[in-house]
């Protein structure tokens, strides 16, 4: 029988920078106090009440058309979330921006979506200090002290990684199982959830387990928090990361079907605002994950627009800049931050050593409009120009780096100067991506 006929395959959807706060957060009735902002989205909503008054703009609004392809396509959905959520009124000092969300906003526009996953590690979480933290950390867990919680039993929670309430669950991977199994909370520590983690999934053992890391290289003022995961391109960091990585997941030698994840991926926030091309340190810091850290798909965000994707060997992934999918940000007119993308991402069982492997990525174009992420659709079917810029900046990028040597040293299986673009679009209007 056909292998791609025989071995299941599962749906992986992952997004850039989303960000739900400042704006956003003062489209719903309960919102955190902020006459500034407050002021600028009542213009908004004056201008466009049918879609942004309280009652037409919902808490399934923000994902815009995407929404079909993140709650009812999607196995799991992993998310940037570019924004603390806390009431603490106190930002942190000497910063551009600082954004936070209501607590009693979050859980259901997260849930909307079905997000399972959402990185930590990025310039925003901490945006109102480590109380904001905690209480960012304590809304995805559901805790019953939140002003989002009504009972600590029977609600939606969202994993993550990248920072936490000690230095070991900042660090610690985010452990999914596939296909979802139940983001209901079930487990408590004394007054405390748990963190969602193997221990805490529904008793039944998941098919295949999923472990998610996550990190950022800044801001460089927060590197000494001890409850954020800050690393740097350094061999200190790299030795760092092995380790952290290899101790939840045994080496070849070692490891069991019992012990080792079917799927590794890091969520990185890494590199400048608005830069096309990695820098040489990121691609050889992705490259590294990859080759000696066993990662199978670096997840990367921060740029504020797309860039290009990489496959440094058959069935590895390297997308390293996701681009901004909702927000309330002025338009870059050179970069087009209003324009990312959903990455889908197609992952097959394996019959020979078990676990999956990442084998296609299709890429849906957006557009970030009135606070909402809407698909594109392709101009010669009624679209418009967006969406075929987003698709020629993505092939175009990715042709690039696949025809360029990263000088990391590793061997690439001959990948490098692979044509891994399909010429032809999907059914959908998709950019299809060959890993193997």
């Amino acid at each position: 029988m056909d292998l791609d006929m025989a071995n299941k395959k599962y749906t992986l959807n992952f997004t850039g920078d989303v960000m739900l706060g400042r704006l956003i957060d003062q489209l719903y009735p309960t919102h955190v106090p902020s006459p500034n902002d407050e002021r600028h989205v009542r213009v908004f909503q004056a201008r466009h009440a049918s879609r942004l008054g309280f009652r037409n703009y919902t808490f399934e609004s923000p994902w815009g058309t995407t929404l079909p392809l993140l709650a009812t396509e999607g196995d799991l959905n992993f998310i940037n979330l570019e924004t603390s959520i806390t009431t603490h009124p106190i930002p942190w000092p000497d910063k551009v921006f600082n954004y936070r969300m209501h607590p009693a906003n979050a859980i259901p526009i997260l849930k909307a979506a079905k997000i399972d996953f959402a990185c930590l590690a990025n310039n925003h979480t901490l945006d109102f200090g480590t109380e904001g933290l905690v209480e960012t950390i304590w809304t995805l867990k559901q805790h019953p002290a939140t002003p989002a919680a009504a009972t600590p039993k029977g609600e939606y929670r969202v994993a993550f990684a990248g920072a936490g309430e000690t230095a070991q669950e900042a660090f610690a991977p985010a452990i999914l199982s596939l296909p979802r199994k139940s983001n209901i909370q079930q487990e408590m520590i004394g007054d405390r959830p748990s963190v969602l983690s193997a221990s805490t999934l529904d008793s039944a053992t998941p098919n295949h387990s999923i472990h998610v890391y996550a990190a950022t290289d800044h801001p460089h003022a927060w590197r000494d928090i001890p409850t954020f995961h800050f690393v740097d391109y350094t061999p200190k960091s790299r030795e760092h990361l092995k380790r952290l990585i290899w101790k939840h997941s045994p080496a070849p030698e070692i490891r069991s079907s019992e012990s080792t994840p079917a799927l590794k991926i890091f969520s990185f926030h890494w590199g400048p605002n608005y830069s096309w091309h990695p820098s040489t340190e990121i691609r050889q810091m992705a490259h590294f994950l990859i080759f000696e850290c066993g990662i199978d798909i670096v997840h990367g965000h921060s740029s504020h627009h797309v860039q290009g994707i990489e496959c440094p060997a058959p069935g590895k992934l390297i997308i390293y800049g996701c681009g901004d999918f909702v927000d309330d940000y002025a338009i870059n007119k050179e970069y087009r931050n209003d324009l990312g993308a959903l990455y889908r991402v197609i992952v097959q069982e394996q019959s020979d050593h078990g676990g999956v492997k990442p084998v296609r990525v299709e890429i849906f174009p957006t557009r970030i409009t009135h606070f909402q992420a809407h698909l594109l659709q392709h101009f010669r079917v009624g679209g418009d120009g967006d969406h075929d810029w987003v698709v020629d900046t993505i092939s175009r990028l990715t042709g690039e780096l696949m025809g360029t040597e990263c000088g990391c040293g590793y061997t690439h299986e001959d990948m490098t100067g692979k044509e891994i673009v399909r010429p032809q679009l999907g059914d959908r209007g998709q950019l299809i991506i060959d890993l193997i």
